[in-house]
């Protein structure tokens, strides 16, 4: 038992340890990414006879073998070809004026800027996917065996029970609720280890690794995070980056409709609108009067389709101004809804963070506790099964605590990268 008191100490020692450092809010490419001490291991250490599998070997099997980031990849080269294509074309249209060229080009360039960040947003997506399934299959295995271990108590309490109750000490009562905890305990546990199971298989998927034939990181790292300064400000730069390029898109084609408008057709494009009944030749008339009212004919026609060209566009422009406003309405909505969230992340991992450094006073205090109880049990003052019992509910602390910190770290990574939330 004294192993286990030990092992609880030092978690908390270290613990303790690693929550000294503060992470500084500026670019969100300084975030510390969220990993185990032991991070540079390599599966040629055994751990428990099995290869350590550690946190960044997950993840990079998980980047390794993401058909979502190989199709990133073939979007940027195709995206690529695609641009190069339609800059030659722009090249061989004579009809294009310079300021569309323009636009094409800085929308093509834009839009390739556009694709390759995509693709680093998702690989910071499947990072923090990977994280959380590796942090919470260590979580439920802690539960599996503290679970494993509290039974294991139960069990010989109600050893312990069957032999007060023959001599009298308990009531039947009181070992049928002993024998009713235990059952509680093994439903508990079957359902825990199906969900394990479950959670393994999700992985493989994932990672392409079998964690049934590994190790895994206990630690997990603690370092708190601080907005310095304006926390308004802060987020609006964390939001202006992930919306980046859809702003440079809608200010490019909102520029270039305000430089190149369509205006409507005059008043004199409209007076020779009305166009005449075409002219039927009849035997015997004059073919020159015939070939003139044809004329007319064709020219009033002519003037009536340049006409209608010059509503159809005037009206593809309206259109295409609307649509701008209407994406640039959707965008500045979209930044309000997601500063919001954001607001609401940082409260929680503020308040997060006090939870952790409540809990951790709790675990200081427990282990003073099990000190005391141990020195109890030393000299008789306690039985075996309640000792165990208390070093084994001790157990629940220290899982509070791992996932505490796994909530935390995940608020801090997704008010720092706000794709990881909402792409």
């Amino acid at each position: 038992m004294r192993k286990n008191i030990n092992k609880i100490i030092a978690f908390a020692i270290g613990i303790s340890v690693m929550s000294g450092s503060i992470v500084p809010a500026l670019a969100a490419d300084s975030t510390q990414q969220t990993t185990t001490s032991t991070s540079t291991a390599t599966n040629s250490q055994i751990v428990n006879g099995k290869p350590l599998l550690t946190l960044d070997e997950a993840i990079k099997s998980a980047i390794s073998i993401s058909n979502t980031l190989a199709f990133d990849e073939q979007k940027i080269s195709y995206q690529d070809k695609i641009n190069d294509l339609n800059d030659k074309i722009d090249d061989n249209n004579g009809k294009i004026n310079s300021d569309k060229k323009d636009l094409d080009s800085d929308t093509a360039d834009t839009t390739l800027k556009q694709v390759k960040q995509q693709r680093d947003f998702d690989e910071d997506k499947l990072i923090q996917k990977t994280t959380t399934a590796y942090n919470g299959i260590v979580t439920s295995q802690m539960k599996i065996d503290k679970a494993t271990k509290d039974l294991e108590v139960k069990t010989k309490q109600l050893n312990d029970a069957n032999l007060k109750k023959s001599l009298g000490i308990i009531t039947t009562t009181d070992l049928t609720n002993t024998q009713l905890q235990i059952e509680s305990l093994q439903n508990s546990l079957k359902t825990s280890k199906n969900a394990l199971n479950d959670s393994i298989a999700s992985f493989k998927v994932l990672t392409g690794k079998d964690v049934s034939q590994y190790s895994l990181e206990q630690d997990i790292k603690y370092d708190t995070f601080k907005i310095d300064g304006s926390v308004d400000e802060y987020l609006d730069n964390a939001i202006d980056n992930f919306e980046k390029y859809n702003e440079q898109l809608i200010k490019l084609n909102k520029d270039y409709l305000k430089d190149n408008e369509v205006k409507a057709p005059s008043d004199s494009d409209k007076s020779n609108v009305v166009v005449p009944p075409q002219p039927k030749f009849k035997p015997g008339s004059d073919p020159a009067t015939y070939l003139a009212a044809y004329q007319t004919y064709e020219d009033a026609l002519a003037d009536s389709q340049i006409y209608a060209g010059k509503l159809s566009a005037r009206l593809t422009y309206l259109n295409s101004k609307l649509g701008v406003y209407q994406n640039e309405t959707n965008l500045t909505e979209t930044k309000k809804k997601f500063k919001d969230q954001l607001r609401t992340f940082y409260t929680n991992l503020l308040s997060t963070e006090d939870s952790i450094t409540t809990l951790k006073k709790n675990i200081e205090l427990n282990n003073k506790q099990l000190s005391d109880a141990k020195l109890k049990y030393d000299l008789g003052m306690m039985t075996k099964s309640d000792y165990d019992a208390l070093v084994v509910n001790s157990k629940d602390l220290e899982i509070q605590l791992r996932t505490l910190i796994d909530n935390y770290n995940t608020l801090k990574e997704e008010i720092q990268k706000p794709w990881i939330a909402f792409s």
